[in-house]
């Protein structure tokens, strides 16, 4: 974990926290079988769940939007803001804590243009995919999302966005 430390001098620094640990690897499936219950599922069966976890990230937005209503700020235009600028800057190749920031702020990540035709879920999720869309056609975030004040956006409270 990694965290930018402000410098007056321009000089980059940041904070890091490595924490390591040792496990076995396993070789093939039945090793791992010994410690976990790996069950076989029917492909009806994971569209049910599918189906059943389909607002799974809106309830995660929604948290978000909660928690950082409880700090003071603008929850809703935060997360929107959030995921206009994880758009405009991807992580998903800055590792796994990147990764799961791309996961997580990508409204559409996993679906397919097939599953767009589910109208409650593009319904709920409209505000959001439009966030992501602002981003990647490079529009200017905090001034889209101008209820969530600069110093104030989710990412800026993990890092520092800027072009090279």
């Amino acid at each position: 974990m990694a965290s930018p430390v402000p410098s007056d001098d321009y000089v980059s620094l940041a904070f890091a926290i490595n924490f390591q640990y040792q496990y076995v690897q396993f070789q093939n499936i039945t090793q791992l079988s010994q410690y976990y219950v790996i069950n076989q599922v029917a492909r009806e069966q994971r569209d049910v769940n599918i189906d059943e976890r389909k607002d799974e990230r809106l309830v995660f937005y929604k948290a978000a939007a909660d928690m950082l209503e409880m700090k003071g700020m603008n929850g809703v235009d935060c997360v929107k803001r959030a995921i206009c600028e994880a758009a405009q800057y991807p992580m998903n190749e800055e590792g796994l804590v990147g990764e799961v920031i791309h996961i997580l702020l990508t409204p559409d990540y996993g679906r397919s243009p097939f599953e767009e035709n589910d109208p409650e879920w593009y319904d709920m999720m409209s505000p959001y995919i439009d966030a992501a869309t602002a981003g990647r056609q490079m529009f200017n975030c905090a001034s889209i999302y101008n209820n969530c004040p600069e110093g104030q956006g989710v990412l800026e409270l993990i890092s520092k966005l800027r072009d090279e």
